[in-house]
């Protein structure tokens, strides 16, 4: 009895074995998950992006707050005081990939986190230099392609600086006077990436210092100056500071 209805049904509906109605059955099945709003979703294809300054400046801010799983990249930030570049890095995430990035805020820790749940995205990156799970245990570095042009490393530097860097007034007195000097300093426990952001600076002609293994300086007012000439910043908290410093 089973077998005369199969049978019936082949001769009405096809053959279910054929490529053709298998297909004709994925038709199918994704026009009922639409009708039904089952919040099944289609996996969309997402082409490699070429190599570009707005590229190398995600990875840098990457490998500086970031961190990527098979199936999610995120970057999480402060929520008050980096609020502005957590934008900036959701907007620079849709403009290298087309896919829309959300913005998580987390009350417990005052923290924002910028996602992207996606292994295509995933996949790219990692093909691009990058690296999954644990930086430090990876010894994470500024991948190949970006070492190949300067203005590749500015990018990949202003992302990493813009997440790991600061901008203070290091306060000092000499025979009683107080004196108070811009100073920079990038902080990562990830000793290839400290070398590497070491090594452009260099390359750009400033004199960074180093007495820490996981921190470089830079002390020197006027190269503090070029470096954001050169360099620059998308991070408004560092301009602010650079703009209100050179202006008093």
């Amino acid at each position: 009895m089973s077998r005369a209805g199969g049978l019936a049904r082949i001769r009405l509906h096809g053959n279910p074995g054929t490529p053709e109605s298998r297909r004709l059955g994925g038709l199918n099945s994704l026009n009922t998950h639409k009708k039904t709003s089952s919040g099944f979703k289609l996996l969309r294809a997402i082409s490699t992006p070429p190599n570009s300054i707005a590229l190398a400046e995600l990875l840098g801010i990457l490998a500086g707050d970031g961190h990527i799983d098979t199936y999610q990249v995120s970057i999480t930030t402060h929520a008050v005081t980096d609020l502005e570049h957590a934008q900036y890095s959701k907007a620079l995430f849709e403009k290298v990939f087309p896919i829309r990035a959300s913005l998580i805020f987390r009350k417990d820790c005052n923290a924002c986190v910028v996602c992207v749940s996606s292994k295509s995205i995933s996949d790219i990156l990692v093909k691009k230099g990058m690296k999954r799970g644990h930086k430090i245990k990876n010894s994470l570095c500024m991948p190949k392609w970006v070492q190949a042009k300067i203005q590749y490393r500015k990018a990949f530097v202003r992302g990493l600086f813009d997440t790991d860097g600061s901008v203070y007034l290091d306060t000092h007195r000499i025979n009683g006077k107080l004196y108070k000097n811009i100073a920079m300093l990038f902080t990562n426990r990830c000793l290839p990436l400290l070398a590497d952001f070491k090594a452009t600076t260099e390359e750009l002609g400033l004199h960074p210092t180093q007495k820490t293994d996981f921190a470089v300086f830079l002390r020197r007012k006027e190269e503090i100056r070029r470096y954001f000439s050169i360099v620059g910043s998308s991070n408004p908290k560092h301009l602010r500071k650079v703009e209100a410093y050179f202006r008093s």
